[in-house]
C-alpha cells in the first residue's frame, strides 16, 4: 500500500484548477437563517436572510441547490398553501404556476398549519461568474388574512444549500 501526502494540490497554472473526476462534489454553501418573513401577496417576494453568493469552479459543472424551509400557512377560512422557489441572478429556476406546492385543505373553519417545506433543483453552471442564489415565494391565498410565515417570529431556522458536481 502507497500513502501520498500532500500540503497544497495546484493546477498547472498560477490561475489554474484541478480537474475532478465527474460526480465529485467540487464545492458547497450552506447558509442558515431564522428572519421572519411574511409572504402576503399574489406575486413571489423575496424570502429574508436566504440570498447568499456562489461563485462556480467550472463553467461545466452542475449545480444542486436544495432548501428546508419553516413555514406557518394561514388563514382564516378554509385551504391555504405555499410555494417557494429558487432565484438565480433575478429569475426563478424553477418556476411553478402553481401558487401551492404545499397545502392544507379543510372542509371547515381555520387553516393554522406549522410545516417543513423542502425542494430541490438543478441547474448548468455555464460560466465561472458569481451568481446571487436566493428564495421566493408565495401563499396560495391572501384573502380572509391568508399569509405563508417563513420563520415565524424567527423561533425557527431555514436553510439553503448549493453543491457544485464536476460533470
Amino acid at each position: 500500500m502507497s500513502t501520498l501526502s500532500v500540503d497544497t494540490i495546484q493546477g498547472k497554472t498560477t490561475a489554474g484548477n484541478v480537474a475532478m473526476p465527474a460526480g465529485m462534489i467540487v464545492q458547497t454553501a450552506f447558509q442558515k437563517f431564522t428572519t421572519n418573513t411574511s409572504l402576503s401577496s399574489d406575486s413571489d417576494a423575496d424570502i429574508g436572510g436566504s440570498s447568499l453568493t456562489f461563485t462556480p469552479k467550472f463553467a461545466s459543472s452542475l449545480l444542486i441547490l436544495s432548501c428546508s424551509v419553516a413555514v406557518n400557512l394561514y388563514r382564516a377560512n378554509i385551504n391555504q398553501g405555499c410555494t417557494i422557489n429558487f432565484n438565480v441572478d433575478g429569475s426563478n429556476i424553477d418556476y411553478t404556476g402553481a401558487d401551492y406546492e404545499v397545502l392544507t385543505s379543510l372542509p371547515s373553519g381555520t387553516v393554522n398549519d406549522y410545516i417543513r417545506f423542502n425542494k430541490e433543483a438543478s441547474m448548468d453552471a455555464s460560466n465561472t461568474n458569481a451568481k446571487t442564489v436566493k428564495l421566493t415565494g408565495r401563499p396560495y391565498a391572501t384573502g380572509s388574512s391568508g399569509v405563508a410565515v417563513i420563520n415565524s417570529s424567527s423561533y425557527f431556522t431555514s436553510s439553503i444549500k448549493i453543491q457544485e458536481i464536476a460533470q
